[in-house]
């Protein structure tokens, strides 16, 4: 008998040991969406930078990006906000300003834009860009950098640090934008980012973009840009990130202008595309009656995942319209 018991636990040791999670398949999780849940957009703005956080109230917390929809402009003048729901889907109702640009003598003297918050211990990190006055629109896209804003609560208020937490340096040139930023199982934070494959003057036109990976000991940085890149050969922006326990890697979902992509890492710093690596493509969705939402204005943008409980929930997504920017919450079938 004591023979059989053995025999029967090193089975189920040896068969738990060697169970793989399956591969993360987000385009088979994809669900049509309901517009009049879905959809968000404060009236007389365009709304941007999509991401989902649960509070610690059961109800859920969608920061965003906003500027004037009419006289506005994103690269001087954007502004972050909240949003709160009872359904990460939505709908969504507008809660508060939390962040915008303090003016002259400050490093983010614009504005306030490419929002992500995250909990790291017990104190939340607003992790956003922002830009500077110049002479010429090159040279305020230029002067954009990276930095971080903290509070005790969700909600704020937030106080942002007095200087940039990252900084373009080689591989990254030029700008240091589009934050996505986790803790690694060592404790150390990861973030990754975008800037130009290759040096400029605010004169010339942008370029090939490109994904980059900084390290830090703290959430609130400084962050050092690593040699190797995430996404080099695709001419990319607005990685959204995060640790998947269950499989034991890290994900990245990004805009390749044609389709939403998606990446993996086992280390954070050695980067190849998924199994499913092109979850959404045409820059279109499906709706619950049926029809198709397809872009008018340039390539869905600003991919963000939400997850909970260990699983993707929802897929946030900016949609650039003719006469309208705005957010979709897009539903994620549970495996």
């Amino acid at each position: 008998m004591k023979l059989f018991l053995v025999i029967l636990l090193s089975s189920f040791v040896i068969s738990h040991s060697s169970f793989t999670a399956p591969s993360l398949d987000l385009g088979s999780m994809v669900q049509p969406y309901d517009p009049a849940i879905s959809d968000y957009c404060d009236a007389g703005y365009y709304c941007w930078c999509p991401q989902i956080n649960k509070g610690e109230d059961g109800r859920y917390y969608m920061v965003y990006s906003r500027w004037r929809d009419k006289v506005g402009n994103w690269l001087t003048a954007s502004e972050v906000c909240l949003a709160v729901s009872d359904n990460p889907v939505g709908p969504y109702k507008h809660l508060k300003l939390i962040l915008q640009g303090r003016g002259p003598g400050h490093w983010d003297e614009l504005m306030a834009h490419n929002p992500k918050i995250k909990k790291f211990g017990d104190k939340y990190y607003l992790y956003y860009i922002s830009s500077k006055s110049g002479p010429t629109r090159g040279h305020i896209r230029d002067s954009q950098r990276t930095g971080v804003a903290v509070a005790s609560s969700l909600t704020g208020p937030y106080v942002p640090l007095d200087h940039p937490i990252a900084e373009p340096v080689p591989p990254v040139y030029n700008v240091a934008v589009n934050p996505t930023v986790e803790q690694m199982p060592d404790g150390r934070f990861l973030m990754m980012l975008k800037g130009d494959l290759v040096p400029k003057t605010p004169a010339e036109k942008v370029g090939h973009r490109v994904e980059g990976i900084a390290l830090s000991d703290k959430p609130t940085g400084p962050f050092r840009i690593q040699p190797k890149l995430a996404i080099k050969d695709i001419n990319t922006e607005d990685a959204d990130m995060w640790w998947d326990a269950r499989r034991k890697k890290f994900f990245a979902v990004f805009h390749a202008h044609e389709y939403i992509g998606l990446i993996e890492s086992a280390d954070g710093l050695n980067w190849q595309p998924a199994e499913h690596g092109k979850p959404v493509e045409g820059n279109r969705l499906k709706k619950v009656d049926g029809t198709w939402l397809q872009t008018e204005r340039g390539p869905l943008q600003r991919p963000s995942v939400f997850c909970e409980n260990g699983e993707p929930r929802v897929l946030s997504l900016a949609v650039p319209m003719k006469d309208k920017w705005y957010i979709v919450n897009v539903p994620l079938k549970r495996p």
